[in-house]
């Protein structure tokens, strides 16, 4: 995701490396904190972000669920569509990043799962690249390699905790120099607009079936 292109980047996935790799504050402010670390034998490097929500976990699940959306909030996303759904926790999704020319745009084929610990209350929506379910496009680079993970943790009545993971493999002839220009403004601009799009009256009251809150 970025300004142009390495928005799927910014907001779709990791293959994460090793706890002894340390993070790096990367660019924080308006309750969003995002960090990077180096991933060893790649120059493209690990995101993870940090932020607050002011909703319950209905909302925000119903608002990350809500796909088709995502290129109102997703930087630089200019489509995004549902391919399959096996079940509402369980779909594989089409996503088209638009990049800085003369690069070639990206697009990627993610699975998507969603569960709820139990316990905890947490819920986890996950997703990994699932290059061949569509044949490539002529002119777009296919993203093979994509992980991202969300993590959202309930502390209060309508108060979460949100962790965002996402390391990819972007394909192609990308600059390093782009890639680490963009690798935080990316995230940093899409979870900023996500604090804002919950708060949406469309999703306040929202319903998920499966979700249990843990402050209701």
């Amino acid at each position: 995701m970025i300004r142009p292109a390495i928005s799927i980047f910014l907001a779709i996935s990791p293959l994460f490396v090793g706890p002894e790799i340390p993070w790096n504050k990367s660019k924080s402010g308006s309750g969003v904190v995002v960090f990077t670390r180096s991933v060893p034998g790649s120059v493209i490097k690990e995101i993870k972000a940090d932020l607050d929500l002011s909703c319950s976990l209905n909302t925000a699940v119903a608002c990350l669920s809500d796909i088709s959306l995502y290129p109102q909030w997703i930087y630089q996303m200019t489509e995004a569509r549902i391919i399959s759904k096996i079940s509402p926790t369980d779909f594989t999704v089409y996503q088209k990043i638009s990049t800085p020319w003369p690069l070639d745009d990206r697009d990627v084929c993610g699975h998507y799962t969603i569960k709820q610990n139990p316990v905890s209350k947490d819920v986890t929506m996950e997703t990994y690249a699932v290059p061949t379910v569509l044949p490539e496009v002529n002119g777009i680079v296919r993203v093979k390699k994509n992980h991202t993970k969300w993590v959202l943790k309930p502390v209060a009545k309508n108060k979460l905790k949100g962790e965002y993971f996402i390391s990819l493999d972007p394909g192609g002839e990308v600059p390093a120099w782009v890639i680490n220009l963009f690798i935080s403004e990316g995230p940093y601009s899409s979870l900023t607009k996500l604090k804002q799009r919950v708060l949406l009256p469309k999703y306040a009251n929202a319903h998920v079936d499966w979700v249990i809150e843990r402050y209701p």
